[in-house]
């Protein structure tokens, strides 16, 4: 085994040579020496050793920063740990999976005020930048259309659409001009 010219985190921090097979040279250079320091205090060497081993190399990476944050955490909050944080993220995750079924409910009721209205299918960006005529009337500057805009665009819609199909009374009688003889 060859002797390594810096060694790492964990050798350092446990006095020891740093060979070219250790298996915590790759995870702990020599600036992460608090996180090692860490990892050692609530795992211990042997068992982080052990643990990295096992695994396959393609799975260590993950493996040491999940043992680095769990061990920050629990000399953070020995009693809790990392799980309060899970605890804090399912909560704000519950929440906004709330406000997501809120907003899909007022959507639906946005649909139920609106009728489904036949409009044409949407303009492409090649389209719109050919043909500056089929720039859309409502402006939303790039972003999405508000309810607001989309109702006023759906009424203007259905305004040319009764505009262009003139609507003839059922027995009405044409009426006559009063300067014709």
């Amino acid at each position: 085994m060859e002797k390594m010219s810096m060694p790492c985190a964990a050798c350092k921090y446990l006095r020891r040579k740093c060979t070219q097979a250790c298996v915590f040279a790759p995870y702990f250079p020599p600036n992460k020496q608090e996180d090692y320091a860490a990892i050692h205090k609530v795992f211990g060497a042997s068992q982080v050793a052990k643990i990295l081993n096992d695994l396959h190399p393609s799975q260590r990476q993950d493996a040491v920063t999940s043992l680095v944050y769990e061990a920050q955490t629990l000399l953070l909050d020995p009693v809790h740990g990392c799980s309060r944080h899970v605890y804090n993220l399912q909560n704000q995750l519950k929440d906004l999976q709330d406000q997501l079924q809120i907003a899909r409910n007022e959507l639906v009721s946005y649909n139920n005020i609106i009728p489904s209205l036949d409009l044409p299918p949407p303009i492409t960006y090649q389209q719109n930048h050919q043909n500056p005529m089929l720039m859309p009337v409502v402006s939303n500057y790039g972003g999405p259309l508000t309810s607001e805009q989309l109702r006023e665009e759906a009424h203007r819609v259905e305004s040319e659409r009764s505009a262009q199909v003139p609507q003839m009374q059922p027995n009405a009688a044409p009426s006559k001009r009063d300067d014709c003889p």
